[in-house]
């Protein structure tokens, strides 16, 4: 990394400190809904920033997405969800607590439009939350045009996908790993899938203590 970078990287970029300021920037906070979560990040995701979750496959990125959009439209907000492999399923999504009244679904048809619609859709403001799910997400030159939308609207941009790929661009950065299945009833009592627990490490962090790994509690719907 050269240093110029490694300037741009601590100062935060798109800046959370300001020229004549000696302290960082106050950033708003969408709560996520996780308790455990919320408090490790202070307060939830940040607005007005790219933040990234990453995971394998059947690592669970999607049910925390999905999580993270019922708490935003339980508070009011009005959440899009930009979906090129067309992977999420409304009924789910309202099973897990979103409210889909409240909900944009856009499908684009590749990746690359996907970027684009993610960048309309933070730019025409109003969106709480934007989350754009992708199998890849190498954006190249869409990421400072990302972050630029989001900081301007104050959405907070959620990228879901396998790997982590914003560098710089990404205010907050969590990586899902090991999963644990929980069930419930015994010898003699119907056994049912009662909820997952996820490992989330805070892998990167402009705006709290990177570094933090904490277990996750979701319920099944």
């Amino acid at each position: 990394m050269s240093a110029a970078v490694a300037l741009l990287d601590r100062l935060g970029r798109p800046g959370d400190i300001r020229l004549g300021s000696t302290r960082p920037e106050t950033v708003a906070r969408l709560p996520t809904g996780l308790a455990v979560l919320d408090e490790a990040l202070g307060g939830g995701l940040p607005r007005g920033r790219i933040t990234e979750l990453a995971g394998a496959p059947s690592a669970g990125r999607t049910g925390l997405a999905c999580a993270i959009a019922a708490s935003a439209t339980r508070i009011g907000e009005t959440i899009a969800w930009v979906d090129p492999a067309d992977a999420f399923d409304p009924e789910a999504g309202a099973a897990a607590g979103i409210a889909l009244a409240c909900t944009l679904w856009v499908r684009p048809r590749t990746v690359v439009d996907a970027l684009r619609a993610a960048e309309i859709v933070l730019g025409a403001g109003g969106f709480g939350l934007v989350v754009l799910d992708v199998d890849s997400a190498r954006a190249g030159a869409a990421w400072p045009r990302l972050a630029r939308a989001a900081e301007r609207t104050g959405s907070t941009l959620l990228v879901v996908a396998p790997c982590r790929e914003a560098g710089t661009f990404a205010a907050l950065g969590l990586e899902l790993g090991a999963r644990r299945v929980r069930w419930s009833g015994g010898p003699g009592r119907l056994v049912l899938l009662e909820g997952i627990d996820a490992r989330v490490t805070v892998a990167r962090s402009r705006v709290g203590r990177p570094g933090q790994a904490l277990v996750v509690r979701q319920a099944c719907a």
